[in-house]
Parts: C-alpha cells; structure tokens; sequence
C-alpha cells in the first residue's frame, strides 16, 4: 500500500469527524456527576501519560484512539499523518481536561455558536493584548517549529494556560484542531493553518474565519 504524500482536506474532514465523536463519548462519561466513571478516568490518564513521553501500551491505549476506526480512514500504513493527528488532538484533550467536572469540548452543533477554532480559543487566554505577549510568544514558536513535535509543544503549552483559568472556561472545538493538526504535516498546506490561527486570534471571537470542512 502507498503512504499518502500529499494533503487531502476530505481526509481532514473525515477524521475531524471521526476525532470528535471519540472524544465527546469519553467527555460524556468523564463529566458524569460522582466523578465520571472508572474507564474514562483511566482513559484520560493513559492518553495524558503518552503524551508526557511514556511509551504506550498499544494493546491497552488502541481502544481508546482506534476504536470504530472504519473503512473511510487509512491505515497507517497509507497515511500515517492521520493517525499522528488523531492521537496528539485526543492526547491534549486529555490533558486539557483533566480534574475538570465541565467539558472543555466545544459541541459547535448549533447553528448560531461560533467555532472555537484554536487561535479564537487562545485569544481568550488573556484578550488584553498589552499583556498576552507570553501567547503570541508561544503561537510564534508554533509556527517557527521545524518539526511536528516542535509544534505541538507550543499547542500543548497553550492548552495548558486555557485549563489553568478555570473548570472549563475555555473550550475548544477539537473537531476543528484534529483537521488543523493534519494539515500541518504537509508542506503545501501548513502556511494556511498559521494564517487561520493568526486571522481568528487577532481578528477576535467574533469574527467568522472560512474553513473548508468535509
């Protein structure tokens, strides 16, 4: 089978999609009143554990990244930047919402919500932008990075300064940030990530940003 080499946007949607119903079903349990179930606190803890460096125990970690993983997505194999995307978006997710009894997934399920898209989100870190130099900072170094892991680094740490205001002050569209960490992986379309996630933070909340979803 051929690796992918080169940016396919249904294939960003698709797994947008498929990201989100994944990460709303353990948010689901997670967010039950008495602390949400067992499984989804162990759930959170394994993802949250690969992303700090552990090595992974696949047999045990696969079910929570690859399950209903169909026929419409691509094996590794094929296209290994869908899966890098898939597991990192759900890896920060965890991270974001550890201890939180409220869900930091945005649902953008109606019709009058604006998307929370990545820079929308850390323009609320700190909307006075005399003091929010520490988040361009870290949004610079993002886009200065000259790898994958470079990148997600700065997106790690910004998730973190969004968790620390409070129980789910910020959410965040992760449907939005699965396709956005896809993209990114190729050439031809990580410049038009960078120029969204600089359009949405500057121009503010309120400002609709164009994206071709699937």
């Amino acid at each position: 089978m051929t690796m992918r080499r080169y940016f396919s946007r249904d294939m960003a949607g698709k797994l947008g999609y498929f990201v989100n119903r994944r990460i709303f079903k353990l948010q689901n349990e997670y967010t039950k009143r008495d602390g949400g179930t067992p499984e989804s606190r162990a759930a959170l803890a394994r993802l949250r554990r690969d992303l700090d460096g552990g090595a992974p125990a696949w047999m045990t970690i696969g079910s929570d990244l690859f399950e209903g993983w169909g026929q419409s997505l691509p094996s590794g194999e094929e296209d290994p930047a869908a899966l890098r995307a898939a597991r990192t978006t759900m890896e920060l997710y965890a991270c974001h919402q550890q201890s939180r009894r409220h869900g930091v997934a945005q649902d953008a399920g109606g019709a009058d919500k604006t998307r929370m898209t990545f820079g929308r989100a850390c323009r609320l870190i700190d909307p006075d932008m005399e003091h929010a130099k520490g988040v361009r900072r870290r949004l610079a170094a993002a886009e200065a990075a000259p790898d994958f892991n470079g990148v997600v680094r700065s997106v790690r740490a910004l998730i973190m300064l969004m968790r620390a205001l409070g129980d789910g002050a910020i959410t965040l569209d992760y449907r939005s940030l699965a396709q956005d960490l896809y993209q990114i992986q190729f050439p031809e379309a990580r410049s038009e990530v960078f120029q969204r996630w600089s359009m949405d933070y500057y121009s503010g909340t309120g400002t609709s940003t164009t994206r071709h979803d699937a």
